[in-house]
């Protein structure tokens, strides 16, 4: 796929002009980053809009007692850095690879010259922040208010829908390649092995079951869950 088709089919760009999407893509920066590369830090301004292509980041904040918390996780098609389009405003969290990672950057220069010539754009980006920002909200919420298990629940069901896909044949959805148990402890807040158990206890259910990298969420699991 050229880099015009990848913009073109990403929030939020999809509205942009064709004049608008080649002047964007002969300024993207493609790289490969290894496993558990500091991508941008939080609260300091990010220097671009970066692309997910292959692999997935998680953005992540520090917590109490030095624990640090995977907010989201992003995959290919996914985008992160937004701030980087408002002068002055540093990143709320840290993006850090949870895998090799191959991401498009796009400068912020290019991308706040784009946002003036093209409102649609800017937009859909104002849409994009205000929908991350309503994700975190809901994690935190769940920190407070729900169990070890909904919390788990929710989490997988929410990394399904962005990043897995709906497959009738396997009665449900699959997630592939799924987060480490690690990983999803930091998502939920909790420790390895709760989580290890709960997870155990969900396949007895019959609510997913999973094999090496891969899991397959059981319909009931997905209609359940009041994760948005």
């Amino acid at each position: 796929m050229s880099v015009e088709d990848m913009l073109a089919c990403i929030e939020p760009f999809t509205a942009a002009r064709n004049e608008e999407i080649e002047v964007l893509a002969r300024s993207v920066v493609r790289s490969r980053k290894p496993s558990q590369t500091v991508i941008i830090r939080e609260s300091q301004q990010p220097d671009g809009l970066y692309v997910v292509l292959r692999g997935r980041v998680n953005l992540v904040r520090a917590a109490d007692g030095g624990r640090d918390l995977i907010l989201t996780s992003l995959g290919p098609g996914d985008v992160f850095g937004e701030s980087c389009a408002v002068e002055g405003v540093g990143a709320s969290t840290t993006a850090v690879t949870a895998v090799a990672t191959d991401i498009a950057r796009i400068p912020a220069d290019v991308l706040s010259a784009h946002l003036r010539r093209d409102s649609n754009t800017l937009v859909r980006l104002m849409k994009l922040m205000s929908e991350k920002l309503s994700e975190v909200e809901s994690v935190a919420s769940g920190l407070a208010l729900c169990d070890v298990e909904e919390r788990l629940r929710r989490t997988l069901v929410r990394l399904a829908k962005r990043q897995g896909r709906h497959s009738p044949a396997d009665e449900g959805w699959i997630l592939a390649p799924v987060p480490t148990q690690s990983e999803l402890a930091r998502m939920v807040g909790s420790c390895r092995e709760t989580v290890s158990r709960t997870l155990s206890a969900m396949a007895r259910n019959g609510l997913l079951s999973s094999s090496g990298r891969r899991m397959i969420l059981g319909e009931t699991l997905m209609g359940n869950s009041a994760a948005p």
